[in-house]
């Protein structure tokens, strides 16, 4: 026969392991999970620290048309978001899209949601224009019906969102642009993609949510200011203005070509200040031993590849220098003046005496 004391610490251990499953369990959060066929998302809040590993599917019925894993940090207190790209076409109507959390290989937590291709609804819009680069993103809507509409503009690192904002309340009735620029420095040659989150209002129902996917490589860009640009006899003054993120050190090259003779002179200076969007500089060169003519300037932006971020072409006649007008110079009476004045002086004299 069992004793009571027995059953008594058997039922409180069990107690105690259950407690600390449900306590495991309880220690991450799915909090937000959307999928559609373009891409997906998931936002996890986690009471503690450690390293995990999302598992995003695609689903028909219960075939697997897709799965990416993706690896996680976990920071106590704290959400994360991670985003993915499908990659597979879609062939049917009807697909559920899985996210499960995985800590050392046990599953933590798990979200379906069902979503539609082929007759999903339409949003009340068409995005005509949906461009990002290296300033920043522009998107151009234009509206089959009048709406309200919030959007969510993404950057994203891989699969890390690096910049998020969200418009709210757009109204569009006729074509709107929308732009948005990013607020710190991209890093050169690095892909980035751009996700459009866009939430369709409608009434008595939940919002109509789409998602759109561009791309981008970060590139140095500047631009040389030809409203800017003075050249003359005596130099040039040039402007350039960032147009990127990425920041752009280089050098300004002025290359002139006398259209006479063919022969180049070259002129290069450091740009002195690094540029980024928005931000200008100019700069100022003075011609050394540049010789009368007619001549043909090229003005370019180099980074410090030597690569042409920007050029601009204009004409230049170098006028001859004016000629030294030399002094007319003060002579002094020669001898034989002086002598003439001597002997009318001599001659007066022995007149009045004789």
């Amino acid at each position: 026969m069992i004793k009571t004391g027995f059953i008594k610490f058997s039922l409180l251990t069990l107690s105690l392991i259950l407690a600390q499953a449900g306590l495991a369990s309880a220690q991450i959060e799915i909090t937000d999970f959307y999928s559609d066929f373009t891409s997906s998302d998931v936002t996890l809040f986690s009471q503690d620290r450690g390293k995990g590993t999302i598992v995003f599917e695609i689903l028909y019925g219960r075939e697997v048309v897709e799965t990416q894993r993706v690896p996680v940090n976990l920071t106590p207190g704290k959400e994360v978001t991670k985003v993915i790209v499908w990659q597979t076409k879609p062939q049917h109507d009807y697909y559920t899209a899985n996210a499960s959390v995985y800590v050392d290989s046990k599953l933590i937590a798990q979200k379906s949601y069902p979503f539609t291709y082929g007759t999903s609804a339409l949003p009340p819009f068409h995005i005509v224009d949906f461009s990002p680069g290296n300033s920043g993103v522009l998107l151009l809507l234009r509206p089959f019906n009048p709406s309200v509409v919030d959007i969510k503009i993404e950057l994203l690192d891989g699969n890390d969102v690096v910049d998020a904002k969200t418009l709210k309340d757009i109204s569009l009735i006729q074509p709107r642009e929308i732009s948005l620029n990013w607020p710190f420095l991209l890093e050169k040659d690095k892909k980035y993609l751009v996700r459009a989150k866009t939430y369709s209002h409608r009434l008595y129902s939940q919002p109509l949510i789409n998602t759109y996917i561009a791309s981008f490589t970060a590139l140095e860009d500047v631009e040389i200011l030809g409203s800017e640009v003075e050249v003359d006899e005596y130099g040039a003054s040039i402007t350039l203005r960032g147009k990127s993120q990425v920041p752009f050190d280089g050098i300004l090259e002025i290359v002139m070509r006398n259209r006479e003779t063919n022969a180049t002179q070259t002129y290069r200076k450091i740009i002195e200040e690094v540029l980024t969007s928005g931000k200008e500089k100019t700069v100022g060169v003075v011609w050394e031993n540049l010789p009368p003519g007619v001549y043909d300037v090229k003005i370019l932006a180099l980074n410090q590849e030597n690569e042409v971020k920007d050029k601009y072409e204009t004409v230049l006649r170098m006028p001859a220098p004016p000629p030294i007008k030399t002094p007319a110079i003060k002579r002094t009476p020669g001898f034989l003046a002086l002598f003439s004045i001597l002997t009318l002086i001599l001659i007066r004299f022995f007149k009045k005496h004789v």
